[in-house]
C-alpha cells in the first residue's frame, strides 16, 4: 500500500512538472474540458430540477387531474360541482382528492394603497393531501370548517409574506383585510410551496349550486394503472354528461394526466438542450484527446528511455492517465464555476411560464457530484486511448529513428484522424441542430399574427368595490359602466392613441372555445367558435382590419344590442356558401349568466352578424391555424372586473405605460394594476420563448463546438507539418512547388474531414425526426444540412490553410543542413 501511494505521488509530481513545462498544452486541455463539463453541468442542473425533483409535494408521482376531449379535438380540464366531487371521492382507484378554485383575485385593503392578492379556495384537506408542513404557524384543517362553513383564516405563501410583510414572524395571528373582509393569518408555507401561485390559501365551501364548479385533484392508490382509473372515471363522467350535455357533450372521452406531465410536457426542450451539452462535452473530450496524442507523440523518446530502464507498459499508462484525469478534474473545477454562471444565466433567459414555479435551478450536491463523476469518467475516456497508443513504442526502433520520422509516420497520422473525424461529425450535428432550432424560431417569429403588437401594452385592473347585497345583474351593470369610464380616461391620457377592452381573448396566445348555433344551418349541431367579448375600440388598438360590414358602435354596447362580428375563419368554415352579413348566431353558454338590467332580451338570444374582420391568432402559436371566432360587445362578458385593457401608445410604449398608471392612481385610487406589460413581451415569452431558448443555446454550443473543432484541426495539421518538416524539405529540394506542398498538406486532412462530414450528415438524418418531435427543429432538412456542412468545411479549410501555408514557406536547404 505504501509503495502504491509513493508511486502515485511520484506520478502526480511528474504530471505537474510536465504541465509547467508545456503550459499551453495544459491550458488547451483544461479549457476544452471546462467548456464541455460546464455546459453539461449547467444543463444537468436543469434536468435535475425539472425531471428528477420538480415538486416538493408528497407522492407527486401519484397526483393527477383528468381532462375530456372537446369537439375541437383538444383536451380540457373537467369541472365538477359538489355532488360530482363526492362521486369522484368514492372511486375505488382513488386514495384521496381535494378541490380548488384558484386565481380568485382580492384586494388587500386597510393599507395606504390596495394590493392585489391572488387567492385560492381549497378544500380543508389540501395541505394534508400535498404533505408539506408550514414554514410558520399552522395550516387549516377540517376543524377550521365546522359544519361545512369555513372560518375566516388564511395561509400565506412564502413569497407574499416576504414581499409584503418583510418576513416578520409577527404576522401569525394578525388580522388582514381582503376586499374589506377580515381574515386571520394562521400560517406561512415554505419557499417551494407554490401550488397554483396563490398568495393566500383560503378554506373553501362547496354549495348546492350545480354551476358552482371546482377543479378536482385526485391521488391514485399505489400501483393503480392509468387505464383502470380512466375506465372508472369514464363511466362517471358519462353520467355527468347525461345531467349537463351542454357542458360535457354527448360522449365525453376522459383521460388522466399526471401532475408531472406539466413538466414532462416540455421534456423535449430539456432533453434537446442536455443532448446538445453532451455533444459539446464529447467535442471537448475529442479535442483533449487530440492534444494528448500530439503531446504524447512528441514524448516518444522520453517513453522509450523509460521503457529501456525497466518501466512497464502499465506504468506508462498509469502516468498518462494520471495526467489526463488531473487535467479533467481541473477542467471540472473551472467547469463548475462556469456552470454557476450558466445556471444564473439560465434562470434569466428561461421563458416565464415554461416550467412550474416550484422547479428550483441550482448547483446542489447531486449536481456537483455529477460534475465530479463526469470529470473522472471523461479524464479516463479521453486519456485512455492516447495512453494505450503512446505507451506501446519499441525502444530499439525509437532509438534508431529520428523523432520526426516516427511521430510523422502513417500510424501516428492515423491516430490523429479518428478523433478529428469524430469531432467534425459531432460539430456538424450541433450545427444542424442550431440551424433547425433557428428555423423553427424564425418560422414562429415571422408567422402572420393578424394584428400589430408593436407599441401596444396591456394591463389587468382589479379592485372595483361592489356594495354588499348587490345582485348579479346590478353587479354586471356597475362593472360595465366602470370599465367604460376607465377606458375613456386611459384613452385621453397623454401619449395614448386608443384603448380597448378584451374580456377573455389574449391576442396571439389564448381564446375560449364554446358551442354555437347558426339559425340558417339547423343541421350544424357541432359548430364551435372562440367566444370573444370586446369593446369596439380594440380592433383599432390591435390594427385588425374590417373586411365587410361594420363594427358595432359605442352606443350599441351599453344597451346589449344583439349584434356580432365574425372573423374570416368563421366564414370559411361555416358560411362559405352564404352571405355572412345578416346571419343570426347564438351562444347557448351565455344562458348561465344573468342578464343585466339594460338588456331587453336573454343573453343567449339570436344575434345578427353585422361585420367580418380579419383573422387574428386566437390559439397558442403551436397551432397557427386561426379558429372561427365570434366578437360580441364587451357588455356580454363575464360580470367581473377582470378583463384586459389594451392600450396603443402614440410614442414610446414605456412612457405611455407610466402615464397611464399615474392617471389611474389619480382617478381610481381603489384599483389595482396587475400584469402591466407590452404585447411584444407576451409574444416573446409565451409565443415563441421556448423556440428562442433552444435556438440561442444551440447556437452558442454550436459556436463553441466549431471553435473547438477548428482548434483541433489546426493543432493536428500544425503538428503534422512540424513532424514532416524533413519530408517536405526534401520534396521542395527535389522540385516540388509551394502549391504542391499546400495541396499535399490539405489532402492529408481532406479524408478525415470528409469522413467526419459524411458521418455527421448521416447522424443528422437519423436523429432528425426525433429532434423534430421534441420541438427542437428538424435536423434533416436539406438546406439546413447544406448550410451546416458548408459552414464547417469553410472553418475547417481556414484552420488547415494557415499551417499549410507555413509548410510551403520551408527553406529546403536549412532543413537538409539541420538533418
Amino acid at each position: 500500500m505504501m509503495t502504491y501511494m509513493r508511486t502515485a505521488l511520484q506520478d502526480l509530481r511528474y504530471a505537474f512538472r510536465q504541465f509547467l513545462k508545456s503550459p499551453g498544452f495544459a491550458i488547451g486541455v483544461v479549457v476544452s474540458m471546462m467548456l464541455g463539463i460546464g455546459a453539461t453541468t449547467t444543463l444537468f442542473s436543469v434536468v435535475y430540477g425539472v425531471l428528477l425533483d420538480p415538486f416538493p409535494y408528497k407522492d407527486a408521482d401519484r397526483i393527477v387531474y383528468f381532462e375530456m376531449l372537446n369537439k375541437s379535438g383538444r383536451y380540457q380540464p373537467i369541472p365538477v360541482n359538489a355532488s360530482q366531487f363526492d362521486a369522484i371521492r368514492n372511486v375505488s382507484s382513488i386514495e384521496d382528492v381535494f378541490f380548488q378554485q384558484p386565481g380568485r383575485f382580492k384586494n388587500l385593503t386597510g393599507d395606504n394603497s390596495p394590493i392585489a392578492v391572488n387567492t385560492g379556495l381549497y378544500s380543508p384537506n389540501v395541505f394534508t393531501f400535498l404533505g408539506v408542513p408550514p414554514f410558520l404557524g399552522r395550516v387549516f384543517t377540517p376543524a377550521d370548517t365546522p359544519g361545512g362553513n369555513p372560518s375566516p383564516v388564511a395561509v400565506l405563501s412564502y413569497h407574499f409574506w416576504q414581499e409584503h410583510y418583510f418576513g416578520s414572524r409577527d404576522v401569525i395571528g394578525k388580522t388582514i383585510e381582503m376586499d374589506h373582509a377580515p381574515y386571520t393569518v394562521i400560517g406561512v408555507m415554505p419557499p417551494r410551496f407554490k401550488w397554483f401561485d396563490s398568495d393566500a390559501y383560503l378554506p373553501g365551501k362547496r354549495t348546492a349550486d350545480v354551476h358552482d364548479f371546482w377543479m378536482a385533484y385526485p391521488k391514485l392508490k399505489p400501483g393503480t394503472r392509468y387505464p383502470a382509473a380512466e375506465a372508472e372515471l369514464q363511466a362517471l363522467v358519462v353520467g355527468f354528461a347525461k345531467d349537463d350535455p351542454g357542458l360535457y357533450g354527448q360522449s365525453p372521452r376522459v383521460r388522466i394526466v399526471a401532475l408531472n406531465s406539466d413538466v414532462w410536457g416540455d421534456r423535449g426542450t430539456v432533453v434537446s438542450l442536455f443532448a446538445a451539452a453532451v455533444l459539446l462535452l464529447a467535442i471537448g473530450c475529442a479535442n483533449a484527446s487530440i492534444l494528448l496524442l500530439a503531446r504524447g507523440a512528441a514524448r516518444q523518446h522520453e517513453f522509450a528511455v523509460r521503457t529501456s530502464l525497466g518501466a512497464g507498459r502499465g506504468r506508462l499508462i498509469r502516468q498518462l492517465l494520471t495526467e489526463s484525469v488531473l487535467l479533467s478534474v481541473a477542467g471540472a473545477a473551472f467547469g463548475v464555476l462556469a456552470a454557476w454562471w450558466g445556471v444564473n444565466a439560465m434562470r434569466r433567459i428561461l421563458p416565464d411560464d415554461l416550467l412550474p414555479h416550484e422547479v428550483v435551478l441550482q448547483l446542489n450536491v447531486p449536481v456537483v457530484l455529477f460534475s465530479a463523476v463526469i470529470a473522472v469518467i471523461t479524464g479516463i475516456l479521453f486519456g485512455l486511448w492516447p495512453a494505450l497508443e503512446i505507451s506501446r513504442p519499441h525502444a530499439g526502433s525509437l532509438f534508431q529513428a529520428a523523432n520526426s520520422r516516427v511521430a510523422g509516420s502513417t500510424h501516428a497520422r492515423r491516430m490523429h484522424r479518428l478523433p478529428i473525424a469524430g469531432q467534425v461529425a459531432l460539430t456538424l450535428l450541433l450545427l444542424a441542430g442550431a440551424g433547425g432550432a433557428a428555423k423553427a424560431f424564425l418560422a414562429k417569429l415571422h408567422a402572420p399574427q393578424g394584428f400589430d403588437p408593436d407599441h401596444v401594452f396591456s394591463m389587468r385592473l382589479l379592485g372595483l368595490p361592489i356594495p354588499a347585497g348587490t345582485t348579479r345583474p346590478e353587479r354586471a351593470l356597475k362593472i360595465f359602466n366602470e370599465e367604460e369610464t376607465i377606458r375613456q380616461s386611459v384613452a385621453q391620457t397623454l401619449g395614448v392613441a386608443e384603448a380597448g377592452w378584451s374580456q377573455i381573448w389574449n391576442p396571439g396566445t389564448w381564446g375560449f372555445f364554446t358551442k354555437i348555433e347558426i339559425q340558417s344551418k339547423p343541421a350544424l349541431t357541432d359548430a364551435q367558435a372562440v367566444f370573444t367579448p370586446i369593446s369596439p375600440q380594440l380592433l383599432s388598438v390591435l390594427h385588425v382590419p374590417l373586411l365587410r360590414g361594420r363594427i358595432f358602435s359605442s352606443a350599441e354596447v351599453p344597451r346589449l344590442a344583439h349584434v356580432a362580428m365574425v372573423n374570416q375563419a368563421f366564414v370559411n368554415q361555416y358560411l362559405k356558401d352564404a352571405d355572412p352579413i345578416g346571419q343570426n348566431v347564438r351562444i347557448p353558454f351565455l344562458k348561465k349568466w344573468d342578464s343585466p338590467p339594460m338588456s331587453s332580451k336573454p343573453l343567449d338570444d339570436w344575434m345578427e352578424v353585422i361585420g367580418v374582420i380579419g383573422d387574428a391568432t386566437n390559439d397558442d402559436l403551436d397551432h397557427p391555424r386561426v379558429r372561427p371566432a365570434i366578437f360580441l360587445p364587451n357588455s356580454f362578458g363575464p360580470p367581473v372586473l377582470g378583463g384586459t385593457l389594451y392600450v396603443r401608445a402614440s410614442g414610446d410604449t414605456q412612457t405611455a405605460m407610466r402615464s397611464v398608471k399615474a392617471r389611474l392612481l389619480q382617478l381610481f385610487p381603489y384599483l389595482v394594476v396587475q400584469d402591466a406589460r407590452t404585447l411584444r413581451w407576451e409574444l416573446d415569452n409565451w409565443g415563441w420563448g421556448r423556440e428562442r431558448l433552444l435556438a440561442s443555446i444551440f447556437a452558442l454550443y454550436a459556436f463553441v463546438g466549431l471553435v473547438l473543432a477548428a482548434t483541433g484541426l489546426y493543432s493536428v495539421v500544425s503538428f503534422a507539418v512540424v513532424q514532416r518538416t524533413q519530408e517536405l524539405g526534401i520534396r521542395m529540394a527535389l522540385g516540388a512547388g509551394r502549391t504542391s506542398v499546400v495541396r499535399l498538406v490539405l489532402s492529408s486532412t481532406a479524408a478525415m474531414l470528409g469522413v467526419g462530414v459524411a458521418t455527421g450528415l448521416l447522424l443528422s438524418a437519423i436523429l432528425g425526426p426525433l429532434v423534430a418531435a421534441w420541438g427542437g427543429g428538424s435536423l434533416s432538412q436539406p438546406l439546413t444540412l447544406l448550410g451546416a456542412a458548408l459552414t464547417l468545411v469553410l472553418v475547417a479549410t481556414i484552420a488547415c490553410v494557415l499551417p499549410a501555408l507555413r509548410a510551403a514557406s520551408i527553406d529546403p536547404m536549412q532543413v537538409l543542413r539541420t538533418e
